[in-house]
């Protein structure tokens, strides 16, 4: 019998000293990077069809009493906003977690986050806190859940990281149907960038010191292997059941909701009464409602694209302002919720307050130079 030896996983690209943070990031960021191919390549195809084949059902929907028709075929109705969850929001979900599944169930998930602790520790996080951000695209909720793990000096950090700048699966894909919509597609590149850095500051900036001192509790490779797909498929499956039993009954109450108030002519007296601070970032008052309603559910977002009149007078970098300040102003509230139980209220307040200052500090940074420059 041999003592003092161990079998070791063979080295990879993660390992190397400064290839393997940037193969590490890329391997985290490709979720994105599919999503944003499939809804530019397949969703936007996909949306007029739908569209098309649910006019009949809107025309009838316009034909009913006042309130109904406006519930129906509205410009915030059923008919008109609901398809936008199967067209973008349900595949981009699903791509998410079948990624997640697969970094899970073959090991990858650790090995990025030993590459990438190193570079994160200068921002206040460890690798693996990371990885938990990033989850985050899927949904908020399972990531702030996750935290649990981190250690006690960086899981507030993670948790307002996951708060400010994990655009979850409802929030990305009605980012991308707004920027379809306004025919500037090519703008979730600048978007994403935007979204990066002004997390990594905001992160930055509210990491307690010693967060910046932290080490790896399992520094060591682990290995690799195949993802069985009973395992990916599990995930798939439990983000499939949340959004059947929570997005879809919470964004028709949200397009319930706009909808009345459109009817009784609110939105109008909203728009006239938020005017004055749209018009700090040089944004419309119809910009108003849907960065209200995101904070509630940040698909709320994808309310830009009813009022098209006006989104469409807008330059790219006012679309651009409209959708970050809508998307990072306020966590939505079951995230805001979940927080609350993992921490505590009190957490849950300050965490508001500083991340509503710091959105409106950046989107104020960001429309501003984007005018002198534009």
């Amino acid at each position: 019998m041999r003592a003092g030896w161990a079998v070791e996983p063979p080295a990879r690209v993660f390992e190397r000293p400064y290839l393997g943070p940037v193969v590490s990031a890329l391997v985290l960021l490709s979720p994105a990077a599919v999503a944003v191919w499939f809804a530019n390549a397949v969703a936007d195809d996909l949306d007029p069809l739908v569209g098309a084949a649910l006019e009949p059902a809107v025309s009838w929907g316009r034909t009913l009493p006042g309130p109904l028709a406006a519930v129906s075929a509205g410009d915030y109705g059923l008919l008109s906003m609901g398809p936008f969850l199967f067209v973008w929001a349900l595949p981009t979900l699903l791509i998410f977690a079948l990624f997640t599944g697969a970094y899970s169930a073959s090991g990858l998930t650790m090995r990025v986050t030993t590459a990438l602790h190193p570079a994160m520790r200068r921002v206040g996080l460890a690798g693996r806190d990371l990885v938990r951000i990033v989850m985050g695209f899927g949904c908020n909720v399972p990531a702030v859940t996750s935290t649990r793990g981190c250690s006690d000096c960086t899981r507030c950090t993670t948790i307002s990281a996951i708060s400010f700048g994990s655009a979850c699966s409802y929030q990305f894909p009605a980012t991308l149907a707004v920027f379809a919509a306004v025919g500037m597609p090519w703008l979730v590149g600048p978007y994403l960038a935007v979204l990066a850095a002004t997390t990594l500051v905001y992160v930055r900036l509210i990491a307690p010191p010693e967060a910046r001192t932290t080490d790896l509790a399992v520094a060591r490779r682990t290995f690799l292997e195949r993802p069985r797909p009973r395992a990916v498929w599990r995930e798939a499956r439990s983000s499939l059941d949340g959004f059947v039993t929570t997005a879809l009954p919470v964004f028709a109450a949200i397009c319930v909701v706009a909808a009345l108030l459109d009817y009784v002519g609110a939105l109008e007296g909203l728009g006239t009464v938020l005017e004055p601070a749209m018009a700090a970032f040089a944004l419309p008052s119809e910009a108003a409602l849907p960065i209200v309603l995101a904070a509630i559910r940040k698909d709320g977002i994808a309310l830009l694209t009813a009022e098209s009149t006006a989104i469409e007078a807008l330059s790219p970098v006012e679309v651009l302002v409209a959708v970050y300040l809508a998307g990072v102003l306020l966590p939505c509230l079951v995230t805001a919720i979940t927080v609350a139980r993992e921490v505590s209220v009190r957490f849950v307040a300050a965490m508001l307050a500083r991340q509503a200052a710091a959105a409106v500090g950046f989107a104020f940074v960001i429309a501003w130079t984007g005018r002198l420059l534009y």
